[in-house]
C-alpha cells in the first residue's frame, strides 16, 4: 500500500481497537512523524521502561560511576519467580550481563538488581535531561502495590522515539556506548509483536512490554530498511496478562506487517 493508504489503515485499525492505541512512525529525530496517533499520551510503560534504564546505566558507566564489568550481587531473596536466567546458583553477575538479560529476555530480576544500583529517580532525572519529559521510573518490576498507589512507570511513544533516535545518531553517551545499547536491543528475543508476521531477515533494535491489558513494542529498524522508528502502544485492551490468545500482540503484529511492507522498498 502507499503511505497514504497506510495512514488511513493505521487510523482505522486504531479506532476499531477495543482499547487504547498510540503509535508513532518516524524517519528522523526532529520534525513531524510520518504517522502518529496519541504519541504524547503517557501510558503504563510495562517493560519498555527498561530501555531508559539501559541508557541510564550506560550513562553512569560513561561517568565512571558504574563499571560494565562490575559484579552486582543477586541474592536468592531477589530472584523473582518469573526469571529465565537466575536459576543456576550463581550469586553475582556483571552489569553488562544484567543489562543484556534485562533487555533480551526482559528479565525482571536483572532489572530490579540494576535499579538497586542505579536508582529509579536517577532514571527519571536522566530521561528529563534528554527531553523525555513524560517518562518516569517510579517502581521496581512486579511491584504492583506501588502501581496501584499511583507510582507506576510511564512513557510515551514520542519519548521512546526520541531515545532511540538519540542512540542511533550517537548524540548521547559515547559512540561506543550507543553501539553497545543498540547491539543489546537488536538481540531482543521477543519477536511476537511488531515482527510477528514479518518473514524477512531484519535488524530491529527494540523493546517490548506487557502487563494486564497492556502490550507495547517500539524500536528502530536498521536493516533492510531504515533507519525507521516504529512504536505501537496499546493499553486498556482485551488481553489479560498471559493471554493465550495474544490478541493485543496479534493486533500489533498486523500493524507491524503493514508498516514494514510499506516502507521496506521505499
Amino acid at each position: 500500500m502507499t503511505t497514504s493508504d497506510l495512514d488511513r489503515y493505521l487510523a482505522a485499525e486504531a479506532e476499531a481497537f477495543p482499547g487504547q492505541c498510540a503509535y508513532v512512525i518516524a524517519d528522523s529525530l526532529d520534525g513531524p512523524p510520518l504517522h502518529a496517533r496519541l504519541g504524547d499520551v503517557p501510558v503504563p510503560s510495562a517493560s519498555t521502561i527498561k530501555t531508559p534504564i539501559l541508557a541510564t546505566a550506560l550513562e553512569l558507566a560513561r561517568l565512571g560511576k558504574l563499571g560494565l564489568d562490575q559484579l552486582l550481587a543477586v541474592p536468592e531473596a531477589a530472584i523473582l519467580p518469573d526469571t529465565w536466567v537466575f536459576d543456576r546458583g550463581v550469586s553475582a553477575y556483571t552489569v553488562e550481563e544484567l543489562l543484556y538479560w534485562m533487555i533480551a529476555v526482559s528479565d525482571n530480576t536483572a532489572t530490579n538488581v540494576l535499579l538497586d544500583a542505579v536508582g529509579p529517580d536517577t532514571v527519571t532525572a536522566y530521561c528529563a535531561s534528554l527531553g523525555l519529559e513524560n517518562t518516569l521510573c517510579r517502581r521496581k518490576m512486579l511491584d504492583f502495590q506501588a502501581a496501584q498507589a499511583g507510582r507506576d512507570n510511564v512513557t510515551t511513544a514520542l519519548d521512546q522515539r526520541r531515545l532511540f533516535w538519540l542512540l542511533h545518531q550517537e548524540r548521547i553517551l559515547t559512540p561506543a556506548l550507543c553501539r553497545t545499547a543498540l547491539d543489546i536491543l537488536a538481540r531482543q528475543r521477543s519477536m511476537d509483536c511488531l515482527l510477528r508476521y514479518v518473514p524477512d531477515r531484519v535488524t530491529f533494535a527494540h523493546k517490548t512490554g506487557g502487563l494486564d491489558g497492556v502490550c507495547h513494542d517500539c524500536g528502530i529498524f536498521l536493516a533492510p530498511m531504515g533507519p525507521l522508528y516504529v512504536g505501537i502502544f496499546t493499553w486498556d485492551g482485551p488481553s489479560p496478562d498471559g493471554d493465550p490468545a495474544q490478541r493485543q500482540k496479534k493486533f500489533i503484529g498486523r500493524l507491524g506487517k503493514a508498516i514494514f511492507d510499506t516502507y521496506k522498498d521505499l
